[in-house]
């Protein structure tokens, strides 16, 4: 459900940020048994499923970004909690799977002051470069491997998580990225999203009223999901206004290229 995934998915970017947790972020795309071929251009690949604008639906998306080759990922949430403590988390995410490449940066605040520092992770010819700090402080560190990245990037999208797609509503055509996609949205907070919403109030549903909820999911014609927005504010029994927002993008689809950090040569050292 997706009221369990985005708690996962925030802690799971905090372990990411105290060190915890091993593996980076780019493998070889591998073969696939698919006979489609990306378009020109370097969009992804034609699947023959159109989206109805009558009915939400997503292709394969980790078929369309093997075909796609390489792509961009940007997600971020911020959130005010009972106790009033404000908390951001921004991943940024660059992957190029023909050449076997990545580049990843994560940064966590709690109230305007960092938690842990940057962590920035570079991959190239089977190898996993970390940064982690900011300035004379940084420390380095590398080791032979890589873990999946479109695990990664496909974890990153809630879309099919959410477990209440049937309630979105299609809201028109608009160009994202440069390409036609259909928006979808939702405004009533159902029993998922006051779920949602209890974990950043850090207490029981009951607990909780759902003052305001937006979400958006625009889906391109190969039926991948580009852009999702949402949002909520809430109210607890004691009158502490609670708040969380999240959005995520895929953009690059086909045109993405990886540079080397400037910091590359500390970390091989």
């Amino acid at each position: 459900m997706y009221s369990n995934r985005i708690p996962v998915l925030i802690i799971a970017v905090l372990v990411l940020l105290a060190g915890c947790a091993g593996g980076a972020d780019v493998a070889p795309a591998g073969d696939t048994d698919d006979t489609d071929s990306p378009t020109d251009g370097g969009d992804s690949a034609d699947t023959g499923e159109s989206t109805d604008a009558d009915d939400f639906e997503l292709s394969d998306p980790e078929r369309l970004l093997r075909d796609a080759g390489s792509f961009t990922v940007s997600w971020s949430y911020t959130g005010v909690d009972a106790n009033g403590v404000e908390t951001q988390v921004t991943r940024e995410f660059y992957a190029d799977l023909e050449a076997e490449q990545s580049y990843s940066r994560t940064t966590s605040t709690t109230d305007g002051q960092s938690d842990a520092g940057d962590v920035e992770q570079y991959v190239a010819d089977g190898v996993t470069y970390v940064r982690i700090g900011d300035g004379d402080e940084a420390t380095y560190t590398s080791y032979e491997g890589s873990m999946e990245v479109l695990a990664t990037a496909i974890a990153l999208s809630q879309a099919r998580a959410y477990g209440a797609d049937d309630d979105l509503t299609f809201a028109g055509t608009e160009t994202f990225d440069g390409v036609s996609v259909e928006r979808y949205e939702l405004s009533t907070a159902s029993e998922a999203l006051i779920l949602a919403g209890s974990a950043a109030a850090q207490g029981e549903p009951g607990n909780l009223e759902v003052t305001n909820f937006e979400y958006a999911v625009l889906v391109d014609e190969d039926g991948l999901s580009r852009s999702e927005s949402w949002s909520f504010s809430g109210r607890m029994d004691d009158g502490t206004e609670v708040s969380g927002s999240w959005e995520y993008s895929l953009t690059g689809v086909g045109s993405t290229t990886v540079d080397e950090p400037a910091w590359l040569d500390e970390a091989r050292a």
